[in-house]
């Protein structure tokens, strides 16, 4: 059986007749970084200085997630800073990411209260079946997450909304859209 050719490996290649002149791992080492072993020296995400960086994910990793952290060390001066090397510190610091579960459980939350509240049909049409939430003011724009600031759509009013056919600015446009809904539906 041949043997791989990277120095100190003992392994044998997958197959007798084989062209690989390395091992399983070895060639997958390859496939994912280039080379054969480890680099030494710093990873190529490790850009950041440590002490300042870790210091700061530790005291803000239950506060924040990474896209955040992200955000606010750019803004103190770490322009190298990205979310995978944010992720990559958090990880060797051996920090686990609570927090980012907790805001989709939280996000979940408001969405079923916002059903609760408007009830679990479509608020334009009256359609049961599926249900989707709406963000009333997008949160690109500076909407929060809130029950007040969501609205039940079934998934076609929810389009028209968003492919701006229908304009929402505020709850108090409901019945004007409800209005213009089923005039919308009656022209051919």
């Amino acid at each position: 059986m041949p043997k791989c050719l990277a120095k100190e490996c003992n392994k044998i290649t997958t197959y007798k007749n084989t062209k690989q002149v390395y091992c399983p791992m070895h060639l997958a080492r390859i496939k994912r970084h280039g080379h054969l072993g480890l680099q030494t020296g710093f990873h190529k995400l490790e850009k950041l200085p440590h002490a300042i960086v870790d210091d700061y994910i530790r005291k803000n990793c239950n506060k924040l997630i990474d896209k955040d952290i992200v955000k606010e060390l750019k803004r103190r001066g770490f322009e190298k800073a990205n979310q995978w090397t944010v992720r990559y510190r958090r990880r060797r610091l051996g920090i686990k990411k609570y927090l980012y579960g907790e805001v989709k459980k939280h996000r979940a939350w408001i969405r079923m209260q916002a059903i609760k509240k408007y009830g679990n049909k479509c608020e334009l049409c009256g359609y049961r079946l599926v249900v989707e939430s709406h963000h009333i003011l997008p949160r690109k724009e500076g909407g929060l997450h809130e029950i007040n600031n969501l609205m039940v759509l079934c998934p076609n009013c929810h389009t028209l909304i968003t492919k701006r056919y229908l304009n929402l600015n505020e709850r108090k446009d409901i019945p004007d859209l409800q209005k213009k809904l089923i005039e919308l539906q009656k022209s051919p």
